[in-house]
């Protein structure tokens, strides 16, 4: 254009959206829409970072392949990931596992925690789903490390909307790839 071969008008026209990126962020509408005034939901409201963490773990059909810079290849593959989120910055952290057993998660935990120490945040509450979270293992590491844990209700996994909304961004993601 500035070389004079093609016209300016083509500078204001808007390109157009890739198929695949269209497609893999469709998703099914419901067929009735419940008002935001009549949603309830249990928000509660972060002051700092690391006072509450949303986290939820995500587990995937397809096996993924555990990197590697040297030697051998490994048939060992990665099938699941915990996702923490921190709900004041949104910041988010995705430690992938080789399955979701408890040793796992509470090594997935201390990673975050590390992560987040190098940035000078302390983990005071987490947030999560009744399950892998309430196992014995993972409670007493929360009760080591002087942290609070709260669950959502009983198929009421609204309640835990952020670490879902990550969830459902990153399989998303992954789709449009």
């Amino acid at each position: 254009m500035q070389l004079g071969h093609l016209p300016k008008r083509l500078l204001k026209v808007r390109p157009p959206k890739c198929a695949g990126c269209l497609y893999g962020a469709m998703t099914k509408r419901p067929c009735t829409q419940v008002p935001k005034s009549k949603r309830k939901q249990i928000q509660q409201e972060a002051k700092e970072p690391g006072q509450i963490i949303p986290v939820d773990q995500i587990e995937s059909s397809t096996p993924g392949f555990i990197a590697h810079l040297k030697g051998n290849l490994t048939k060992k593959r990665y099938t699941a990931a915990t996702v923490f989120v921190d709900h004041y910055s949104r910041l988010g952290y995705v430690h992938l596992q080789r399955s979701t057993t408890a040793e796992e998660t509470v090594e997935a935990k201390r990673a975050f925690e590390s992560f987040c120490m190098a940035r000078n945040v302390k983990v005071k509450h987490y947030h999560a789903d009744n399950g892998r979270f309430q196992d014995k293992l993972f409670m007493e590491d929360l009760h080591k490390c002087c942290q609070t844990i709260s669950f959502c209700g009983v198929n009421a996994h609204f309640q835990n909307g952020i670490a879902k909304k990550r969830i459902k961004d990153l399989q998303e993601k992954g789709k449009k790839m």
